[in-house]
């Protein structure tokens, strides 16, 4: 009505200009977000972390399934490795704070995840599409 500009359908926000916000949070061991797809453009995503401990917030574009990066040394994935694109990241948090992220995406697959030791292969990921 009126004045609201948001189109909360499938979990994600949309204001006047067509920007996106996708809301979510991050536990011990998932990454859980309001819409897993948004269309290309600009997308922000306030996440909280309702963990005990410290966790960060990656995108990553790559066609590898969720869950199945190669974990290397450090119980981490390479953020080098060539099948990976880093879009940007919230680095490490404390637990019961809230951080945004604003990027602009391309049409593709990508995943969320946590990166920190152990995070990612215990089940911190999930998956993101990104639609024309």
């Amino acid at each position: 009505c009126g004045d609201d500009k948001d189109d909360t359908s499938g979990g994600i926000e949309v204001d006047a200009d067509g920007n996106q916000t996708i809301t979510g949070s991050l536990s011990e061991w998932k990454v859980e977000v309001s819409s897993n797809k948004a269309k290309a453009g600009q997308v922000t995503f306030v996440v909280d972390n309702n963990g005990t401990i410290g966790h960060e917030f990656l995108v990553v574009k790559t066609d590898i399934k969720s869950g199945q990066i190669p974990i290397e040394e450090g119980d981490r994935f390479s953020e080098e490795n060539p099948d990976l694109v880093m879009i940007d990241e919230i680095g490490e948090y404390a637990k019961g704070t809230t951080e945004t992220l604003t990027v602009t995406l391309d049409p593709g697959t990508y995943q969320l995840v946590c990166n920190l030791a152990a995070h990612y292969g215990a089940g911190m990921h999930t998956d993101f599409v990104v639609e024309a």
